[in-house]
């Protein structure tokens, strides 16, 4: 059996799991709604004792025609919404055919309504610190309540912005740090120092071996599960 501290998933990690053609098809030709599936059997573990914490990704509104589900689920989810920046005109250049920024504000302020646990993944982020921070601002007025940044990877930013793909960069992660919330960021003990804990975790570091767990020691960080349940999670908080 898994330590509670790994019953961790995140759902539509590598696609989105809100696509409208993909609903449709799957209404007509199934009559199924998998996402709302999904979700159920979640839920049931969780009412059963088997607790799972499931980090919902997606950029889609489409998402608020589960509104109510994921509000009864509110103490084990967190979506996970991306919002990469506040210009209409650049988000159409950026993400194509995805929402506009307009309804994903709106949607951040009806799950907040009903208490749901909404972290804006600013990835992959084009602009300056002080942007992104107003980024930040914008969306934690409109009920948000984590944030994570991180600029874009590969691309040369000022031909992303003309609408091409111009290969620049090699891998990098520059993130704005001190502007994350409630999304990983290590917690300081009362001595000043990243407070730790020794927990098991998988021998793999790949994360592909959950038979043979070794005690470890963990630095303890913030994800904000501390605020939507009472569940141990012993290095996440």
């Amino acid at each position: 059996m898994l330590p509670q501290h790994l019953k961790r998933v995140q759902v539509n990690a590598a696609t989105e799991g809100y696509l409208p053609q993909a609903i449709r098809v799957m209404n007509e030709q199934l009559g199924r709604d998998l996402m709302r599936e999904v979700l159920e059997v979640f839920q049931k573990h969780w009412n059963a004792g088997n607790k799972w914490m499931v980090h919902l990704v997606t950029k889609s509104h489409m998402i608020l025609k589960h509104l109510d589900l994921i509000a009864e689920m509110r103490d084990q989810v967190q979506i996970e919404l991306t919002i990469t920046t506040l210009d209409e005109e650049k988000a159409r250049i950026l993400e194509g055919y995805a929402p506009s920024v307009e309804k994903r504000i709106r949607l951040i302020e009806r799950f907040a309504e009903r208490g749901v646990f909404i972290r804006v993944m600013c990835m992959p982020f084009i602009g300056s610190e002080p942007e992104a921070e107003e980024v930040r601002r914008v969306l934690f007025d409109s009920g948000a309540r984590g944030f994570r940044h991180k600029s874009l990877n590969y691309f040369d930013e000022k031909e992303m912005l003309m609408g091409k793909q111009v290969l620049k960069n090699a891998k990098r992660d520059l993130i704005y740090h001190k502007l994350d919330v409630k999304s990983g960021e290590p917690i300081i003990d009362e001595a000043g120092k990243e407070a730790s804990v020794s927990v098991f975790m998988p021998s793999d570091k790949k994360g592909k071996n959950y038979n043979d767990l070794n005690k470890e020691s963990m630095t303890m960080v913030d994800w904000g599960y501390s605020e939507i349940n009472d569940v141990d999670w012993k290095y996440v908080k």
